[in-house]
C-alpha cells in the first residue's frame, strides 16, 4: 500500500511540476491533451517515481548503506519540498543562463549534502543525474517532448541538476518504504 501512495503521490506532484515546465517555455509536447501535456505524462512520472525510489536499493547495499536509521518523516518532507521547489525553480528560471540555473542548483545541493548525507547517497545522486537526464534525452530524442532551448542531446545542461535532488528524496524514501518491508 505505501508503495502503491508513493506512486500516485510521485505521479501527481511531479505532473504539477512539469505543468509549470510546459506552461512557462521550458518543453512543449507534441500532442498535448490536457494542461498542456501529454495524456501519458502521468503514467511516466508514476513509473519514474518507483524507479527513482526502488532504484536506490542497489546503491545502497552497495555502498553499505543499510546500518543507518531511517529517515524521520519530517526528514523525507523536507527532502520533498527540497526537491519541488529545485524543479519548479527551474521553471522561472531565465533560459538565457543554464550555466547560472546549474550551478545554482549543483550548489544547493551540495550545501544539502555536505550536512552528513550518507557516501551512498551521494553516489545515487551522481546516478540519477546521469540516468535521469539520460533517459530524458532518449525520450525527447522518439519525439515524446522537446525542451525549448537544449544544449546536449536535446535537453538542457541544467538538467541533472533537478536529478541530484531527484535522489536525495527518492534515497530516503527507498529507507522508509524497504525498512516496512523488510
Amino acid at each position: 500500500m505505501r508503495w502503491l501512495i508513493l506512486v500516485l503521490c510521485g505521479a501527481a506532484i511531479c505532473t504539477v511540476l512539469d505543468h509549470l515546465h510546459a506552461t512557462h517555455g521550458v518543453l512543449y509536447y507534441v500532442h498535448p491533451v490536457v494542461w498542456a501535456q501529454a495524456w501519458w505524462v502521468p503514467l511516466l512520472f508514476a513509473g519514474a517515481s518507483l524507479a527513482a525510489v526502488a532504484g536506490a536499493t542497489p546503491i545502497r547495499r552497495l555502498f553499505g548503506g543499510g546500518t543507518a536509521p531511517a529517515p524521520t518523516v519530517r526528514e523525507v518532507a523536507g527532502d520533498g519540498i527540497a526537491f519541488i521547489v529545485a524543479y519548479a525553480f527551474t521553471s522561472f528560471a531565465p533560459a538565457d543562463a543554464p550555466n547560472v540555473t546549474l550551478a545554482l542548483l549543483a550548489a544547493w545541493w551540495l550545501a544539502r549534502v555536505v550536512r552528513g548525507r550518507a557516501t551512498w547517497l551521494i553516489a545515487y545522486s551522481l546516478v540519477m543525474a546521469v540516468a535521469g537526464s539520460g533517459f530524458e534525452a532518449l525520450w525527447s530524442s522518439l519525439g515524446f517532448f522537446y525542451y525549448r532551448h537544449p544544449d546536449i542531446a536535446g535537453v538542457p545542461r541544467w538538467l541533472p541538476g533537478i536529478y541530484l535532488h531527484v535522489a536525495l528524496v527518492a534515497g530516503p524514501l527507498e529507507r522508509v518504504l524497504r525498512g516496512a518491508d523488510e
